[in-house]
């Protein structure tokens, strides 16, 4: 029984990593906004998936499928909702240059972050999925619950932040502010590339 859980407590850790420093909606606002902005002005947006996705994996944990089987409708809804708005993030992200002094440039705030995170559909069928996935019965449901949702926020979520420093390393190099313009743009056209493969 010991040797299950352990099994399965690794197997989760293994699967948070692979899908936190895999490309996604997140990680390539990340990396566009630690080129733009830098790391210390993307730590509001990196808190605020941090807090959401959390907070989605919570909920889904709780009653969030049960929530979706029994209002079938909420799921294209969301995702539509979701893939319209990493479109338009895609757009913003294609279409930023250096923000000037005085600039009303912005990175996502905190709240923007993390009101994301429950239309995001990547996250949302991760969340979805993940607790029937790696179910701990040995914890019992809040233990099992509880336990996703801290092994994705301990052991996940900090690979985010390399994509911070990625993007902020990539900016720095990037001096030209046409370069940099192609580099938002390429991560722009991924984003989008992303949102529309959900689609599919």
């Amino acid at each position: 029984m010991e040797n299950s859980l352990t099994g399965t407590l690794f197997a989760l850790a293994a699967y948070c990593v692979a899908t936190s420093v895999t490309p996604g909606p997140n990680n390539m606002i990340l990396a566009a906004s630690g080129a733009t902005f830098g790391v210390r002005r993307t730590v509001p947006n990196l808190l605020g998936i941090l807090v959401g996705f959390g907070s989605l994996l919570l909920l889904a944990g709780i009653g969030g499928e049960a929530l979706m089987r029994a209002l079938p409708v909420l799921e294209p809804i969301l995702k539509y909702a979701g893939v319209t708005y990493m479109l338009y993030l895609s757009w913003k992200i294609g279409t930023a240059g250096r923000p000037e002094a005085g600039s009303r440039d912005r990175p996502l705030t905190f709240i923007q972050a993390a009101a994301f995170q429950f239309i995001n559909p990547k996250g949302l069928a991760m969340a979805l999925s993940v607790h029937a996935i790696y179910r701990m019965p040995q914890l019992g449901d809040w233990g099992s619950i509880v336990t996703v949702t801290a092994m994705f926020l301990v052991v996940g979520m900090p690979w985010t932040l390399v994509w911070v420093l990625f993007g902020q390393a990539v900016g720095k190099w990037l001096h030209d502010d046409r370069r940099l313009r192609l580099f938002n743009g390429a991560l722009g056209l991924a984003t989008a590339a992303s949102a529309l493969l959900l689609l599919i």
